[in-house]
């Protein structure tokens, strides 16, 4: 009988070791996790900017992660809405808009009859300091429809690990930060404070109360914005100035507003994540956990002034800088022996369309209203007067089910109506129908599965609009713009960097899904519920 309960008590610990998900590092041969996991993530940041501009990189920022990770040359979105949400999600959930359920930054609902904000939430409140949230509506993951790693890890770890999300954008933060994390920070312009909502906690920690009371960004007052001496072709051009008027405070709201569209927000950001690393103690515990870091200043730089422009290199460079102090300083705190760093962007960007223009690449500047006009023509002179179109943006049109209904038009012979008139027009490659989507008819190309993989069959459009190749939705010929299935908006870096990487270049073809697939498969962990990605396991010591 003893030996019987010995050995039922031998079988126990043996099976609490095989299925315990954090513990991996007791199985012979299996290496060990690390205290931290930092993804970051630099919003609209090209793949080439970091062979570009490396000639003027300093030791410890992007060349510290080029020198020492596992660096993927080919890496592209396998779906057409590449934008910030969408990007930002698909990271972090190894799924595409199909699955998540963020199909762009902002879509049309038909039920409410209005557009609607990715991570919207009327019932909950804007979190601002220790004491209250205000009546503004906060923010919340709510139109998620896909765990994330984080999810996964705090599941896997009884939530004992900690994750935490920050943004100068709301949207980044709360996608990457998933359904559950410990807390998830944002910019807010208007104030210069970091903020959350009353989804994730009825008042701010003190520490990030404090760091508001305390914020970096009045040592900016009276600086310029001027290009550094090594920034190629820049020779030290002032590139914007804040004129405060005579007696005014600094900072205030006129000087907030310039100070957005500068680098130095970059430098701001990773102060709050140095605080968040610091007081939340993250590294410093029993568990694995996560620090998911968005930096949003370089889609600002890069939309108004495009990807060959000073502007752009010169941000890129204050980037590499920003963070190599910052990995210096997380090195001082956690230990870089104990983190693993990945690097990514939820999206590239177009050349400008004065760019493309002079270089004869494409037409250049697109005409969304245009398309909407033909749509609308077509179907007029097919069924008689409308409104048809209830709702369009530069990747969808609604038709109007009221008009439908009117002259009895099946919804499928409309959309192909329509469809065709746009697919007619000179800055649009292909359009495709609803019924497309939904009977398995599409064409049978490269593109065509980008868009399916982009299409949710519940907050999607009628008509799904691909523009020409550098045919660019923006008002502005000299910025820019992204949202395309091209290579120049789905191409991004991918890196992963640590312990558990083999430091090299990798030229296999490759997705943005697979940075959460091989994470959650080097972490032990159940892949988010979503995940389409593939584990890197080339890239895994």
């Amino acid at each position: 009988m003893l030996r019987r309960t010995v050995l039922t008590s031998l079988a126990a610990i043996i099976l609490l070791g095989w299925c315990s998900p954090l513990r991996p590092e007791a199985v012979s041969g299996f290496p060990t996790r690390p205290k931290l996991v930092v993804v970051l993530v630099i919003d609209q940041f090209r793949y080439d900017y970091l062979m570009r501009f490396r000639p003027y990189f300093v030791k410890g920022g992007f060349n510290r992660l080029l020198d020492g990770g596992a660096v993927f040359t080919d890496c592209r979105y396998d779906y057409a809405t590449t934008m910030t949400g969408p990007g930002h999600a698909t990271l972090l959930t190894g799924a595409y808009p199909y699955a998540h359920g963020i199909i762009e930054n902002e879509w049309y609902d038909r039920d409410q009859k209005r557009e609607v904000y990715c991570v919207e939430d009327l019932k909950t409140r804007t979190v601002v300091n220790q004491e209250k949230s205000i009546a503004t509506p906060g923010y919340s993951p709510r139109n998620l429809t896909a765990s994330t790693l984080g999810d996964e890890l705090r599941m896997a770890t009884n939530y004992k690990a900690k994750t935490v999300s920050i943004s100068l954008k709301d949207r980044a933060a709360v996608l990457m930060g998933g359904h559950d994390p410990t807390g998830a920070y944002w910019y807010d312009v208007g104030s210069g404070r970091f903020v959350s909502s009353t989804y994730y906690m009825p008042t701010l920690p003190a520490w990030a109360d404090e760091f508001n009371q305390k914020s970096p960004i009045s040592q900016f007052c009276g600086q310029k914005w001027q290009a550094l001496p090594e920034t190629p072709g820049a020779n030290g051009k002032i590139f914007s100035e804040f004129e405060a008027s005579t007696g005014e405070p600094c900072p205030d709201p006129k000087y907030l507003g310039w100070l957005d569209d500068t680098p130095f927000m970059n430098e701001v950001e990773l102060a709050f994540a140095t605080q968040a690393i610091r007081s939340e103690k993250l590294g410093q515990g029993p568990e694995t956990d996560l620090l998911t870091l968005s930096l949003s200043v370089n889609d600002y730089i890069g939309h108004a002034y495009g990807p060959y422009s000073k502007e752009v290199a010169d941000t890129t460079l204050r980037t590499d800088q920003a963070l190599a102090r910052f990995f210096d300083d997380l090195d001082k705190t956690v230990g870089l022996d104990n983190v693993w760093i990945t690097l990514s962007a939820d999206h590239g960007v177009a050349p400008s369309p004065s760019y493309i223009q002079k270089h004869n690449l494409g037409i250049g500047l697109a005409q969304p209203a245009s398309i909407r006009s033909a749509a609308e023509k077509a179907l007029t002179q097919a069924f008689g007067p409308g409104p048809w179109i209830e709702d369009e943006d530069e990747i969808y049109l609604f038709l109007n089910q009221e008009t439908l209904k009117k002259h009895n038009i099946p919804e499928a012979k409309a959309e192909e109506v329509a469809a065709q008139a746009v697919a007619a027009q000179p800055d649009v490659a292909m359009a495709f129908t609803r019924t497309q989507f939904m009977t398995g008819t599409l064409p049978n190309n490269p593109i065509a599965r980008k868009a399916a993989n982009s299409f949710n069959s519940k907050r999607s459009g009628d008509v799904f609009v691909i523009l020409a190749p550098y045919a660019v939705a923006t008002s502005n010929p000299s910025g820019t713009s992204h949202g395309t299935p091209w290579n120049y908006d789905a191409q991004v870096p991918l890196i992963f960097w640590g312990s558990a990487f083999k430091p090299g270049y990798y030229s296999n073809a490759c997705q943005p899904t697979d940075l959460a697939a091989t994470l959650a498969a080097r972490l032990g962990l159940t892949q988010p519920s979503g995940s389409q990605g593939t584990p890197q396991t080339s890239s895994l010591k």
